[in-house]
């Protein structure tokens, strides 16, 4: 995943910037407060990095249990580790999956 966020930040630069920034400034409300600048950088990450939308596609679930679970504890999200695990363990897979296809159109 290294990889993917290195090109992350050479394809979306302005946009990881803004949403960093939103988050500094908004520490206690950055999961509502910065929803503008996170979903711009959602929008650019799928647009120019295949493995992204590619993960997002097939980890649907854990992404979504993920979200809920620091949208209901935004002061704790420690509380998230075991579903970030899950998240982690799906994108792992569907990141194998992803580069053995790609290969295969080599």
């Amino acid at each position: 995943m290294d990889n993917t966020l290195e090109q992350v930040r050479e394809k979306c630069a302005l946009q990881l910037e803004m949403y960093q920034k939103c988050v500094e400034n908004y520490p206690h409300s950055w999961d509502k407060s910065c929803m503008q600048q996170k979903k711009a950088l959602t929008k650019c990450s799928e647009d120019n990095v295949g493995i992204l939308k590619f993960v997002k596609q097939h980890c649907t679930m854990q992404i979504d249990a993920y979200d809920r679970c620091l949208s209901a504890n935004p002061e704790n999200p420690h509380d998230c580790v075991q579903v970030l695990k899950e998240l982690y363990f799906c994108t792992e897979a569907a990141s194998i999956t992803y580069r053995e296809e790609e290969k295969k159109k080599e």
